[in-house]
Parts: structure tokens; C-alpha cells; sequence
């Protein structure tokens, strides 16, 4: 009883210290917001034997978000640039001058130029993953621009430079399926398949369409793609040679089709969704494949009087023609933008083999031996207004 009391007596005493901890923050370590170098963007070239690395950081006090939605101030970004042998080594110049610890954990987007993008990519790009603090999922592009002018043109309304395309390119190609965004983990993943051909979208500057005040304010845009495979640059395509790449895409959520009759404007459908199915077959020991697409739509604009099946056939001979075309235009820089050679490795890698290791041409004009395009337009309308 007495060893009980003072058992009590003890807990009695060290109340008070129990509450305190509970009151004592435990962040002990915690470093302010404005006291840490946010790395949101980097951009990688190669001159001179040298990798040329531009870190981009913005002022995350702008970017906290005013009662309206927008910062009442312009968005301030800065632009860091050193030089290396390797990129890591660039990537450690920068500490010299950072005056304050640096955080790699946030950055969204990689930009590389053409002249990196000529190097062996796997090996130039080994510090982004196996450097823990750099996350593997940033959307990554290839550039012609000047690298410190892509890191540094603007959003619109004084937003955050993290709602431009390098850094959120999503919800553009929810609404214009284009040439599909790729991230960083899932083109190095690709570049290590065989047979196998990476289209990484192209970014570029549009210095024509804005105005700010009357002042020409320029926007990001996809221009097109650079074609990969096992890690090396084929060629670049641009946006007038893929335009059948978005009916081939899985990925394709909406893009938009002129139709024309008889030479004039005719009408503007908005398709989607594509289903495809690949299908292959040998013929005199040459690979031949078959495209089957379905898609299905709706009517934007109608110009002249067409019946639902005229629009049908007519948006149906369009597809299968942009998508024959595109196939030729990548033939034309020994890429594969449908991966149709994969689908012969995978089925048949003993026929793959074989013409790879005897050096004739695995693809020629001849492989993509018939495209098949069926559209439904779910949605036709009444009847056209009457032309004035």
C-alpha cells in the first residue's frame, strides 16, 4: 500500500509535464518557406564537350494565391547557369552561389536542347535518377529555343510560372490531343525497350498570337516531336508531319477535323477516344500490318448541306489518309512513329531478329498494308442554319 501511494504521489508530480509536451511543437527542425532554393525547372545543353545546366526557381511568396486567384504582383523567376563535364558535376557548381540551402524535390519539368538530346540520353541524364531528391515524374521536352528563354516565358495574369505547358501540360491536351505528354520515368523506361520508337513532344515559343497592353507577349506551345530509340535522337517531326499520330493514340481525349466537299468547307468535327487495334501478318518473310481505328464524335460547325453518312465517310477517308501520311513522314527519317515494329518483336522476334541482324530495312512504304477507319458522330444536329 505505502509503495502504491508513492507510485501516485509520482505520477501526481509528473502531470504537469505531460501536458507541456503535448503543447511543444515537434517540427524542431522546420526551415521557413522563404529560406529554402526551390529548384522548379531545370534545362539541360551540350556545348563544347561541356553540359550546360539552366536552374530555374520562382518566388513561391508570389505564388501563394491572393482572395481572387491571382498574385497582384508580376511572378519573378530566376535563372541559374553553370557548366560540367557530366551533369551532376554542373548540378554541384550551382551550390557556390546559392546562399541558402537548395531543394531539388520540386521540380516539375526537364527541357532539354537538340545538341543534349544528340548525346547518349541514358547516360547524360544518370545524376537525374539516381540523385534521390529529384523525383522521377517531371514532364520532360526537347527544344530548338534558347534554354533560359523557355525557363523564363510567362503564364498568363500574373500566375504562377508553374501553370505554363512545361510544367502542367495536361489539361492543353485534354482539349487539343496533339502529341501526347511524356514524363521523365517513362521515357527512360522506353528507351530501354527494343525495336522501340519514343516520340518526345517538341516545345517552342509563340511570339505571334498574345498581347499584353498591346504588347506582344509570348506563350509556350508543342511544335511537334523528336523521334528516340534506345536512347539515341532519330529526327525531329513537326505538328503538320504527325497529324495522324492523335488518331493512333490511345491517349487522344478530343481533336478537332476540317471537312471539306467537293473543295470547300463542309463542316468541323470534334473526335475522340480512338480505339486501336494492331494486327500484323508475314508475307514473303516481310512483316505486314493492319490498322483498325473507331472513333467517335460530334458535329462543331456545318457550312454546307451534308447528310450525317457523308460526314461520316468523308471524316473517315481524312483519317485514313493523315494516318497513312504521318507513317510515310517518319519513314522518311527511319522512325516509327506507331511502334509497329515492337509488335513484330513482341510476336515475332525470330522474323525481327533476322532482318536486323541481315541489315535490310525492318519498315519500308510497303509495311502498313491497310488502315481501316470507322466514325460514329453521336451528335449531328437538326439541320444546318440557311446560308445568307
Amino acid at each position: 500500500m505505502p509503495n502504491e501511494m508513492r507510485v501516485h504521489s509520482k505520477l501526481i508530480k509528473l502531470m504537469p509535464i505531460f501536458l507541456l509536451v503535448n503543447l511543444i511543437c515537434g517540427c524542431w527542425d522546420i526551415k521557413e518557406i522563404e529560406s529554402i532554393n526551390y529548384v522548379t525547372g531545370i534545362g539541360i545543353d551540350y556545348v563544347d564537350q561541356h553540359f550546360v545546366l539552366y536552374a530555374q526557381m520562382i518566388d513561391f511568396t508570389n505564388v501563394a494565391k491572393t482572395e481572387t486567384g491571382k498574385s497582384d504582383k508580376p511572378a519573378q523567376v530566376w535563372i541559374g547557369k553553370t557548366k560540367g563535364k557530366t551533369l551532376k558535376q554542373a548540378m554541384n557548381r550551382l551550390y557556390s552561389s546559392m546562399q541558402g540551402r537548395t531543394s531539388w524535390s520540386h521540380i516539375s519539368c526537364i527541357i532539354m536542347s537538340e545538341n543534349a538530346l544528340r548525346t547518349d540520353f541514358l547516360t547524360s541524364t544518370d545524376a537525374i535518377g539516381r540523385y534521390q531528391e529529384i523525383r522521377l515524374t517531371p514532364w520532360i521536352f526537347g527544344t530548338k529555343e534558347p534554354l533560359d528563354q523557355i525557363l523564363t516565358t510567362p503564364a498568363f495574369f500574373n500566375v504562377s510560372p508553374l501553370n505554363t505547358v512545361s510544367h502542367e501540360p495536361v489539361e492543353d491536351y485534354k482539349q487539343r490531343s496533339y502529341i501526347a505528354p511524356t514524363q521523365f520515368v517513362k521515357l527512360t523506361a522506353q528507351l530501354t525497350e527494343p525495336a522501340t520508337t519514343i516520340l518526345l513532344p517538341s516545345l517552342s515559343i509563340n511570339r505571334s498570337t498574345w498581347k499584353k497592353n498591346e504588347q506582344k507577349e509570348p506563350k509556350l506551345f508543342v511544335d511537334g516531336a523528336y523521334a528516340m530509340s534506345e536512347g539515341k535522337l532519330i529526327g525531329l517531326l513537326n505538328n503538320k508531319k504527325l497529324t495522324g499520330l492523335r488518331w493512333v493514340e490511345q491517349k487522344t481525349k478530343e481533336s478537332f477535323l476540317a471537312i471539306t466537299k467537293n473543295g470547300e468547307d463542309a463542316a468541323v468535327l470534334s473526335l475522340e477516344h480512338p480505339k486501336v487495334r494492331k494486327s500484323m501478318k508475314i508475307v514473303n518473310g516481310k512483316p505486314k500490318f493492319q490498322l483498325h481505328i473507331k472513333l467517335n464524335g460530334n458535329v462543331n460547325e456545318v457550312y454546307k448541306e451534308v447528310t450525317r453518312e457523308e460526314l461520316e465517310k468523308i471524316a473517315a477517308e481524312v483519317v485514313r489518309t493523315e494516318v497513312v501520311t504521318t507513317f510515310q513522314n517518319g519513314l522518311k527519317i527511319n522512325s516509327d512513329p506507331y511502334r509497329l515494329e515492337h509488335l513484330l518483336f513482341k510476336h515475332k522476334t525470330g522474323v525481327w531478329k533476322r532482318l536486323k541482324s541481315s541489315g535490310d530495312s525492318l519498315l519500308n512504304e510497303h509495311s502498313l498494308d491497310s488502315v481501316t477507319v470507322k466514325i460514329n458522330l453521336d451528335h449531328f444536329g437538326l439541320k444546318i442554319l440557311p446560308l445568307k
